[in-house]
């Protein structure tokens, strides 16, 4: 766990420094049912995007089983956006002129001491405290600043036991208070539009920069084994009680339908997980030199804010499934796949308006060819079945329903690295 008695302390830091940036000019010809111009609109915009994060952590010996481990974990994360907008209406009519653009920042600081106390030589515990600061600002053309602050203190404790005549097995628990920021895309107030059809089930999307961070109390827990040479199975579960969860609301201003983020009150989020790896050999010593990988998960979700069935965050996967074989042909050639299957179901953003999704299954396959110790030649082939993708979404309200579907049709692709160490 720590350093060796007598020993000096240890320090360890990372910095990472990354910047993206995306530049997008299109236009967009409207045409009415019998083929007559009725719209031409010239879009130009660009995002960019910067981020900083440092991390560090010290571990020193304090003696009689303690070691005291210290450090932080933060980032500045910055979101330029700015679109320019023209619209001609060639059956007559005033033009229209948009011109947007924002600065978003996120700021997030975590500062952490704890002691790490062997107990006995099957029993650890973690115990310590944990601060935690986010900030946000977002400015532009049209808006003001906006600035939102939030900070919190919280305990960290955790638990490593390792049961009597159970070498290789051990029960790990963790309880924790965390934050979640929101992204720099969902700060921005700029709209994303819907050029065909804008709906109830087909809106456009704009940002807010008002949004705050979500708050989370988890329980973690997992019972570890491992078995032959290199075999590893595991299961886990956990629970969260998560506060200012961030949920879409869907608005209607001047006609047109808008979706945007906002906070929503509680949300309670629970799973748990199967996970297995092991050498085929470990079971049958005569068998090909394969590597095994299996990984199931279960997940719920309810939001309290939005009425039942289906009351569930929309971004949470309900099932999964990962099925893997890693073969090695020889020490310089080597091959392998993965099988991906997630579920879908029904999901309510609020009293009025749902989404559905199918089941989409995913395979992957790779092969790997080493020449000698500093190149790499690697063949992978993604989304094999190029599976078509069903998305469904509903609005009803005093007024009627509206059902709409999305095709997604999947396509596989291949893509050939070659590397080189120098």
């Amino acid at each position: 766990m720590g350093a060796p008695a007598g020993a000096a302390g240890k320090l360890t830091a990372k910095l990472g420094v990354n910047h993206n940036r995306r530049d997008t000019d299109y236009a967009f010809h409207g045409a009415a049912a019998g083929g007559a111009p009725l719209l031409l609109r010239g879009v130009v915009s660009d995002a960019i995007d910067d981020s900083v994060t440092s991390s560090g952590k010290y571990l020193g010996r304090l003696g009689g089983g303690h070691a005291l481990s210290a450090g932080w974990d933060g980032s500045l994360i910055r979101r330029r956006e700015s679109r320019r907008q023209r619209d001609t209406y060639l059956a007559g009519g005033a033009p229209y002129a948009l011109d947007e653009d924002y600065t978003a920042d996120v700021r997030r600081l975590a500062l952490y001491a704890q002691d790490e106390w062997d107990v006995t030589p099957r029993l650890q515990m973690y115990a310590g405290v944990r601060w935690e600061g986010l900030q946000t600002a977002t400015e532009g053309r049209t808006l003001s600043e906006v600035r939102t602050r939030a900070s919190v203190w919280s305990p960290v404790a955790q638990l490593l036991w390792k049961p009597p005549q159970q070498e290789r097995d051990q029960l790990r628990l963790a309880l924790a208070r965390t934050y979640k920021a929101p992204s720099t895309r969902n700060l921005v107030p700029r709209r994303y539009t819907i050029n065909n059809g804008n709906s109830a089930n087909n809106p456009d999307f704009q940002g807010n920069p008002e949004l705050r961070p979500e708050l989370a109390w988890g329980l973690d827990a997992a019972w570890e084994s491992y078995f032959g040479k290199s075999g590893v199975a595991s299961v886990s579960a956990y629970t969260r009680r998560i506060s200012d969860v961030t949920v879409q609301r869907l608005f209607q201003h001047d006609g047109i339908w808008t979706a945007s983020p906002f906070n929503n009150g509680t949300a309670t989020v629970r799973g748990v997980e199967m996970d297995v790896k092991f050498p085929l050999r470990t079971w049958w010593v005569q068998a090909p030199d394969i590597d095994v990988r299996a990984n199931a998960g279960r997940n719920w979700s309810s939001v309290a804010a939005v009425p039942g069935p289906g009351n569930r965050l929309a971004s949470q996967v309900p099932a999964t499934l990962n099925l893997g074989l890693d073969y090695r042909l020889s020490p310089r050639m080597s091959m392998g796949g993965n099988l991906n299957v997630q579920t879908g179901g029904l999901a309510r953003l609020d009293a009025h308006a749902s989404s559905q999704a199918g089941v989409r299954r995913t395979l992957d396959a790779y092969a790997l060819w080493q020449p000698d110790v500093k190149t790499r030649v690697r063949l992978s082939a993604a989304n094999l079945l190029h599976q078509l993708q069903l998305q469904g979404q509903s609005y009803v309200d005093d007024a009627g329903r509206s059902d709409s579907v999305t095709r997604l049709d999947g396509s596989a692709s291949l893509r050939l690295l070659f590397e080189r160490s120098l």
